[in-house]
């Protein structure tokens, strides 16, 4: 760890740091017992689904589903397809791994094989499955930039706590005689950053558990909405915002009544902002970590024409806004192929001076050249559209209008490189 040299400057960033991959293979032998007696087996279709994964101790619990489909021909002469499902449930060990962090999991299926036995009413399956396994925890580091791959990453910008003291008073249905248990969970919690500040929105939601004068366990529940800000200095509208809470305590006082409760919970926010920037970062011998190298980007613009039938004849438009709708993008060898719909919602007065609203979407497709791209790769879209000037026929019926869309891909393939450190980021 040194610092920088000429060309060179330092950044606090946010990285998944690799803290260790496995690889493991495995075989499942099954049996299937067919509806119909087999001749031969004409194809089998292996998938992998609802795969889960969890990190404990040095260790990543795998568990899915092996969906098997068997298309064979019958003693009937007749082709026939049967499908069953099988359990995955496996571990693979990784060092220094631990609850909380991130796993990359690929599965492939290495091999299949089936065998006709019993006289064509028994299929026996035999799968290897390979998984690949890598864990992440992110970190803060505070490294060089200047030189070396450009890789898009999280750049700190600050990261700041408030304590919210949430008070008030519930009356309870039932006489309590003790209150047991008060559980409270945090829910639908907002984040919106602004100029220098994070606005946190969400609910409260609190469970009371009592023993009532019957001596009977009772529940109340209710909802307190809240509101706060956390001061985090170069906070700017659009960045990325990381929100983590805990109930630091909560107090119950039952009035002497039974029948209203005081209640006192204080809740801790911890809020982080980070900006995704593209830069390049100097290579060492320190934290090894997996970023997305970009390969290349580009924008694309398509001027295209619209026209929408009125339900109503229209005296005069009043608005029109578009939206993008559904992207999907898909890198193919040096091109990116973009589509979805642009949702354009219309507003316009009648010759009465009704407004009406009317909505209509527009399906496009249109490639992007990027030097580099393969398929596989990781492509981010930022699309836009700019509306000119509408035409309305001279019945007021038929609406025309060109735009104008413009559609900018970044391509990515993740990679990883041991970065050069200053030293790891104090909080």
């Amino acid at each position: 760890m040194s610092g920088p040299q000429s060309g060179e400057s330092l950044e606090i960033i946010e990285a998944p740091v690799v803290i260790g991959e496995n690889v493991v293979q495995k075989m499942k032998v099954s049996s299937l017992s067919l509806d119909i007696p087999a001749i031969k087996i004409k194809d089998i279709d292996i998938f992998l689904q609802d795969i889960e994964t969890e990190v404990i101790e040095n260790k990543v619990i795998i568990q899915g589903i092996i969906h098997k489909e068997i298309f064979y021909l019958g003693h009937d002469q007749v082709f026939h397809h049967q499908a069953e499902d099988t359990q995955l449930s496996t571990f693979i060990d990784i060092p220094g791994a631990a609850a909380g962090m991130e796993v990359v999991l690929e599965p492939s299926i290495e091999h299949v094989s089936a065998k006709v036995l019993a006289e064509g009413k028994l299929i026996e399956l035999s799968i290897i499955i390979q998984l690949f396994v890598k864990v992440l925890s992110r970190k803060e580091l505070i490294v060089k930039t200047g030189t070396g791959p450009l890789v898009k990453v999280e750049k700190l910008i600050g990261e700041n706590s408030v304590q919210a003291i949430i008070a008030n008073d519930l009356d309870l249905t039932i006489k309590a005689r003790k209150i047991v248990d008060i559980i409270a969970e945090l829910k639908e919690l907002e984040v919106e950053a602004i100029d220098d500040l994070v606005i946190l929105q969400g609910v409260v939601y609190k469970e009371i558990y009592y023993i009532g004068e019957d001596e009977l366990e009772h529940q109340a529940s209710e909802e307190i909405p809240f509101s706060e800000f956390v001061d985090i200095p170069g906070t700017e509208p659009g960045m990325n915002v990381q929100a983590y809470w805990q109930f630091e305590n909560i107090k119950d006082n039952l009035n002497t009544d039974g029948i209203t409760i005081n209640q006192k919970i204080a809740l801790d926010v911890t809020v982080k902002v980070t900006e995704t920037i593209q830069t390049n970062l100097v290579t060492g011998k320190d934290s090894l970590v997996m970023l997305p190298e970009v390969i290349g980007e580009n924008t694309k613009q398509f001027l295209n024409e619209s026209s929408l039938t009125l339900k109503e004849e229209a005296r005069e438009i009043n608005a029109i806004k578009a939206t993008f709708l559904d992207i999907s993008a898909e890198a193919v060898n040096e091109k990116v192929i973009v589509q979805g719909l642009i949702r354009k919602e219309l507003s316009y007065y009648d010759k009465d001076n009704f407004e009406y609203v009317e909505e209509e979407e527009i399906p496009f497709c249109t490639l992007v050249n990027v030097v580099g791209a393969r398929p596989g790769m990781q492509v981010d879209v930022i699309p836009s559209i700019y509306l000119l000037e509408p035409v309305l026929a001279a019945d007021g019926k038929e609406l025309s209008q060109k735009y104008i869309g413009e559609i900018f891909v970044k391509v990515t393939e993740n990679i990883q490189f041991n970065l050069c450190e200053v030293e790891t980021y104090q909080q």
